[in-house]
């Protein structure tokens, strides 16, 4: 397996180098085609995604703007600006080399330097990928045990239909009144009503008298 440490040193080697070479040239960085930073040499007040990210723009623009144009492939971009000047070399299609000179810095010098710098970026990757296939181990692909899936058993829950006793209710009894008892007591006889007997007589008191003839 390719030793990661060695390569990141061996980039870091390189832009030492191009820094100590073009005391003009204030930053540097490898970045990737895709815009991720490899290594990098950069000021506190440079953010090192950031730069990867806007070098990897430039280079996609500059390699449109190169076929579009028909110039055929891309080779570096050169920016110039007030306060300096931006390199970005390609690597032997590995990666980018992103310089930054200060104001003044003479143009050819830069370009040699940086270039150069490039070349040694180029053999670095191109050591790593050749000692990949040979030094890295045969990978074996983990064995999964397909795990055993008991469905849960679900028991069916038994329902009681509740027994409601229906309530006693208990007849109201009227109580019982006594009837009354009617009492009889005999008239006492009123001597001045006359008493008709069977024999066709009446009688008042203790007299006699004979009814009246019937004309």
């Amino acid at each position: 397996m390719p030793d990661a440490t060695s390569r990141s040193s061996q980039l870091d080697r390189a832009l030492a180098d191009l820094l100590a070479q073009a005391a003009e040239i204030e930053a540097a960085a490898v970045v990737s085609f895709d815009g991720l930073p490899m290594a990098s040499a950069l000021p506190a007040t440079m953010d090192e995604d950031r730069v990867a990210a806007m070098s990897a723009a430039l280079l996609s623009l500059g390699e449109r703007a190169a076929e579009g144009l028909g110039r055929g492939g891309l080779n570096q971009v050169y920016i110039e600006g007030d306060n300096g000047t931006v390199f970005l070399v390609s690597a032997d299609d590995e990666a980018v080399l992103v310089a930054v000179a200060a104001k003044g810095a003479k143009v050819g010098m830069m370009l040699y330097e940086v270039r150069r710098a490039a070349e040694a970026v180029a053999t670095a990757l191109r050591v790593e990928d050749a000692e990949a296939p040979a030094g890295s181990a045969a990978f074996v692909a983990p064995q999964y045990s397909e795990s055993q899936y008991a469905a849960p058993q679900y028991t069916e829950p038994q329902y009681t239909e509740p027994q409601y006793a229906e309530p006693q209710y208990a007849e109201a009894v009227a109580p019982a009144q006594a009837e009354p008892v009617a009492t009889y007591a005999p008239t006492t006889s009123d001597s001045s009503w006359p008493s008709y007997l069977p024999n066709g007589s009446a009688s008042h008191g203790s007299g006699s008298v004979e009814p009246p003839a019937w004309s």
